[in-house]
């Protein structure tokens, strides 16, 4: 697999499924959205802190031509219940068990962009590697917070701690960040101000102290030992924004040495390189999915809280 595919420039504006998308109960008072398409190998794409389906717009489009393709507001996110409990990536992960039950999904390849990996692995730690046919993660370290030099993380302790104090106290502070995460991180072309304004809205759609508490679980997260566990049972595939490659890179051939990782564009590589993304996507799972994975029985296999 190559570990530097041949990107696509530009992307369309985002679609917007909030007036269509249906909504599955998960927990008392909590509903999710969700955008449920194509028939076959089911795959969940799981969004960051903060963002949306529509995010997913490009492999729901294209992907489900061929799998069943399926992504989800989480609880607080999007178009998705605001619970004042549960924000956080334990209760998401159980969030995600009741939705895939509620929509008869078994087998799936989890796809988790950021901390939406997170979800998957916690969703892994708690049913087992073998409740999934594959995992995908999309830049996100297993262990968010690191005081090791060097290694794979999201930032050191003062400027992670910095960022929860100083910017995610209200909506002004989370605009301001998120919207020098997207310029400077998520894409490396320059956005139109549509873009711009429109993945600004998608993740402001979240309350500013959800926003605070999901960061805080997020960055608190140790994953590793799921981690370990799906990649030495499951394929495992890392999609790793180039700005993050180096330590990506040593963290996984070190701890991770079964899987397959590669390494192109920035956060949102699967929406800015789309045609990439889906074509290393597609091949992975033609090659390491269809071949070695048996699907699951037909009985539901996720245990409720």
């Amino acid at each position: 697999m190559p570990n530097n595919p041949i990107p696509t420039a530009g992307s369309p504006p985002f679609p917007d499924y909030a007036e269509t998308s249906p909504r599955v109960r998960v927990a008392p008072g909590v509903e999710l959205a969700y955008v449920d398409r194509g028939a076959g190998q089911p795959i969940i794409f799981i969004p960051h802190w903060t963002f949306t389906k529509e995010v997913f717009e490009h492999q729901v489009a294209t992907l489900s031509a061929n799998y069943r393709v399926i992504s989800y507001d989480p609880r607080s996110q999007g178009e998705s219940t605001f619970a004042v409990e549960g924000n956080d990536y334990i209760s998401h992960a159980y969030d995600l068990a009741a939705l895939l039950e509620a929509l008869d999904v078994h087998n799936p390849i989890l796809a988790g962009w950021g901390t939406g990996a997170l979800t998957a692995w916690n969703f892994i730690s708690h049913h087992g590697a073998a409740s999934v046919a594959a995992n995908i993660t999309i830049d996100m370290p297993p262990k968010p917070l690191s005081t090791t030099p060097d290694a794979w993380s999201e930032g050191s302790v003062e400027g992670l701690s910095a960022v929860h104090t100083l910017f995610l106290r209200d909506a002004r502070g989370h605009t301001n960040y998120m919207r020098r995460c997207i310029e400077t991180e998520m894409v490396q072309r320059d956005l139109t101000q549509a873009e711009l304004d429109r993945l600004l809205a998608l993740s402001l759609k979240t309350n500013p102290l959800v926003t605070a508490q999901l960061f805080a679980s997020g960055m608190f997260a140790d994953l590793t030992n799921a981690a370990i566990a799906a990649a030495r049972q499951r394929p495992t595939l890392f999609f790793i924004a180039q700005n993050a490659s180096h330590s990506a890179v040593s963290f996984i051939t070190h701890l991770l040495p079964e899987s397959k990782y590669v390494a192109f564009g920035g956060r949102m590589m699967f929406w800015e390189h789309h045609s990439a993304f889906n074509h290393v996507l597609t091949e992975f799972i033609h090659n390491r999915v269809e071949t070695q994975c048996a699907p699951s029985p037909a009985a539901s296999v996720y245990a409720h809280r």
